[in-house]
């Protein structure tokens, strides 16, 4: 048995803590079955290094964010040797590896910048091409049938997609927002409020694909980067602290788009602070 003994978790007492994000399809999908665990936590690792390098301003004459990760912080981090770290760097980039990220010497002794890769759309794609003509399918010189099904609720999804790629991206983004928001989940258990639930997820995909430099919100302009960051980390729990929030106030909301977009910015800061004050309340009241 353990020298600590540690506690359940109750209600919402999970969001109390900060977690590093590993996307989802880094862990269910066949193409990134070849890359170790340590890699795919160093992926997010590098991913969570995102948030700080746009509110640095680390942009290139692009306006791509790019990170600064060493072997050595890697090393510190991961509780690993240098070999280690050294091949676990080899198994991300675009040289050795599943080109996930992209390593620039700047020379002179300065230390290399990393472009952290965006995959979604681009493995969305593969896997769809994939799908549409391997074993059972006549496959034809001009055009891919289409006939081809599958069970798997990825594919079966990325059937639907268009052959445009911006058309393709558009349908990544909006299958992914609405899995790390469950919507449906919402919506199932929630029915009479779907149209609610409908609306904030079309103001989130809105403002991820928003393609201005910046945005205002709450009178403050905001880098779209930080913005669509902070945007991406949002999850069910966050709706459910919005729709609450706006359920509780009591003053009237004069612009409900302009205070939605608030609140589901502030989300991922405010909520924790929020459910412990509820919780210290209750206790005061002695519910």
């Amino acid at each position: 048995m353990s020298e600590i003994q540690f506690k359940y978790f109750y209600g919402t007492e999970a969001d109390t803590f900060t977690f590093y994000r590993i996307p989802k399809l880094l862990v269910t999908h066949s193409y990134f079955d070849n890359v170790s665990n340590d890699a795919k936590m160093l992926y997010g690792l590098m991913l969570d290094r995102m948030s700080l390098s746009a509110k640095n301003g680390w942009f290139d004459e692009e306006n791509r964010v790019f990170i600064k990760f060493s072997i050595k912080d890697a090393m510190k981090l991961l509780k690993i040797g240098k070999n280690k770290a050294i091949k676990l760097f080899a198994e991300l980039d675009t040289v050795d590896g599943v080109g996930l990220i992209e390593r620039r010497n700047q020379g002179q002794g300065k230390p290399a910048v990393i472009y952290v890769k965006s995959f979604m759309s681009e493995v969305l794609n593969s896997n769809r091409f994939e799908n549409e003509t391997t074993s059972g399918s006549d496959i034809k010189p001009l055009e891919v049938s289409k006939a081809n099904t599958n069970k798997n609720k990825y594919n079966n999804t990325l059937n639907e997609l268009d052959s445009n790629p911006i058309d393709s991206e558009l349908k990544g983004y909006e299958l992914l927002i609405r899995m790390n928001l469950e919507i449906d989940a919402l919506i199932e258990r929630d029915p009479y409020e779907r149209e609610l639930y409908e609306g904030i997820y079309e103001l989130v995909l809105e403002t991820v694909l928003f393609q201005g430099e910046s945005m205002v919100i709450a009178s403050s302009r905001y880098p779209m980067n930080l913005i669509r960051s902070k945007f991406m980390k949002l999850n069910i729990h966050h709706v459910e602290y919005v729709v609450e929030s706006l359920r509780s106030t009591t003053s009237k909301v004069k612009n409900i788009k302009k205070y939605m977009l608030t609140m589901l910015f502030n989300a991922p800061t405010t909520i924790s602070s929020y459910y412990i004050a509820e919780v210290n309340h209750d206790m005061a009241a002695g519910l």
